[in-house]
């Protein structure tokens, strides 16, 4: 093989350097590159330049030894996009300007307090003329600053919701839900990235030196168009699991665009037996011999954490990190110490599959029903989902339910070590989770659902039973948490003989079984 080319077809902001498929990619790239015979080209539109970059050198790989192909510029649509973006960006950044603002009324208070103090006549009563003075002119501008920013407290982030109308309520509720439809009806955001992609297939198309194209997602059918073979990730198609819950406006002609990609492709890898047979090849009608089964590795998590391997080590890092983003965390978690703190951990993006409210609810009940000071931390950024934000906040669940979203992997590997235990309640998934071998490599035990991918893995029906639980059943879930708060250790232990068999399995082997496949689809 010349070179192998990667294509990325993404949006502005979905490469997410610190989330599962830019991780995969990152994996790949990085066993080709130490490979050291087969040199890696990544492509994208000009908006994932700076991702891609980001996505190297997290993984530890110099983006100089990568040759990054993007189209010329951004269309003028994204850049007036980004400048929108940071213009309702900037009102999430003000806690510096209100900790000036306490500062200075702190200093106040404390100088009335000292004028109170005085044994003067004659200082008491200057202040006291200086006061009302003072309180006549500008009584009024403060009285208009306090109504705009009461107004502007109730339009940011809802507070005294109660107190808003219900019609004004529902008035808002239609005009998102009439901007979210106008938005998907046009096809904004697929004509943008289709006509972006035809540009940069027209460039690609010029080379002459990449003869295969890995791509790691189902929603590009752009790809026919290119020269050279298509390798496609084919993870899993969860519209046919869970149908109903993906029939919003977001979702409309996923399947189709599914479709056309999978069809585009000259050879498909899937992650497990169960989405190969009935996703791609009994739903999509693909041939098996065009289908190949590549297991994700292990994770080390040990390998991120460097000289922070340990549980102080991991303290700092996440205090650290707690600190530096305490203008965007919420204003409790300034200063919050986890020294003290047990807390039950899940990686996951928000996913209508990922089953985090369920996950939510059974904490509720470990919480106020059995009485165990834990709290949950997610990495999910509940903030922008209405309803989880609001299940969190109808419960008083704000402070007990940590939501730190897209973390770099220093701080997950942090959290993953800190952690008393890791549950993954989702309910399907394409490959067996990551999260079993990132938590227990760092000396944390898994929960998880027994879904078909972990029965293909886990053969053990002992240890099948103890560390898993059927992820439509709460009850069950909160059962296997209890337990295993109470079991840490025997967990651990029972689960060593899977960590020690998924070991076997690296990255370089995984890395070293796809360039085998590009070598052979490209021998076709």
């Amino acid at each position: 093989m010349k070179r192998l080319g990667v294509f990325l077809g993404f949006t502005p902001k979905q490469l997410v350097p610190h989330e599962g498929i830019s991780r995969l990619i990152a994996f790949i790239v990085k066993g080709a590159v130490q490979s050291k015979d087969i040199p890696v080209t990544i492509a994208g539109p000009s908006w994932l330049k700076g991702e891609i970059i980001a996505l190297l050198e997290d993984a530890g790989i110099d983006p100089g030894s990568v040759d990054i192909v993007t189209t010329k510029s951004e269309p003028y649509i994204v850049r007036i996009w980004r400048l929108w973006a940071r213009l309702r960006a900037s009102p999430d950044k003000p806690r510096p300007r209100r900790f000036r603002v306490k500062r200075l009324l702190k200093k106040s208070l404390n100088l009335i307090v000292s004028w109170l103090s005085t044994t003067s006549t004659f200082v008491f009563v200057a202040g006291a003329l200086l006061l009302a003075a003072l309180a006549i002119v500008l009584a009024v501008p403060l009285l208009i600053v306090a109504l705009f920013l009461a107004a502007l407290l109730l339009a940011r982030r809802g507070v005294g919701r109660v107190m808003l109308h219900p019609l004004a309520l529902r008035i808002l509720r239609k005009y998102r839900a009439t901007r979210q439809r106008v938005t998907a009806s046009l096809g904004i955001v697929d004509r943008v990235r289709e006509g972006e992609l035809s540009r940069l297939i027209r460039k690609l198309n010029r080379r002459k030196d990449i003869e295969v194209w890995y791509v790691p997602s189902m929603f590009w059918p752009e790809v026919a168009a290119l020269k050279g073979k298509v390798v496609m990730a084919a993870p899993d198609i969860v519209f046919y699991e869970h149908p109903a819950q993906y029939i919003g406006d977001d979702f409309e002609g996923s399947l189709e665009r599914i479709t056309a990609s999978l069809t585009a492709a000259d050879h498909l890898i899937s992650y497990s037996d169960y989405v190969k047979q009935h996703h791609i090849v009994e739903q999509q009608g693909i041939p098996a011999d065009r289908v190949s089964v590549i297991r994700h590795g292990i994770i080390d998590t040990r390998d991120v954490e460097g000289d922070n391997g340990c549980r102080q080590g991991a303290l700092d890092v996440l205090h650290g990190y707690l600190e530096e983003k305490k203008h965007v965390l919420p204003e409790y978690l300034d200063g919050f110490r986890f020294d003290d703190v047990p807390f039950l951990f899940y990686s996951s993006q928000v996913r209508p599959h990922k089953n985090i409210e369920g996950l939510i609810a059974t904490y509720e009940k470990i919480l106020r029903e059995h009485y165990r000071p834990v709290k949950l931390v997610l990495t999910a950024k509940i903030v922008g989902n209405e309803r989880i934000r609001d299940y969190i906040a109808d419960r008083g669940l704000q402070r007990d339910v940590i939501s730190l979203p897209s973390v770099p992997n220093n701080v997950l590997a942090a959290l993953y070590r800190l952690a008393a235990l890791s549950v993954t309640p989702t309910m399907f998934e394409g490959g067996f989770p990551f999260t079993f071998s990132e938590a227990y490599s760092v000396g944390t035990p898994s929960l998880m659902s027994r879904i078909p991918v972990v029965t293909e893995i886990i053969r053990d029906k002992k240890l099948l039973d103890l560390m898993t639980f059927d992820p439509r059943n709460r009850k069950d879930m909160q059962n296997k948490i209890l337990w295993g708060l109470d079991n840490r250790n025997l967990l651990l232990e029972a689960q060593r003989p899977l960590f020690e068999k998924l070991s076997a399995r690296t990255w370089t082997k995984v890395a070293d079984e796809y360039l085998d496949l590009m070598r052979s689809v490209e021998a076709q």
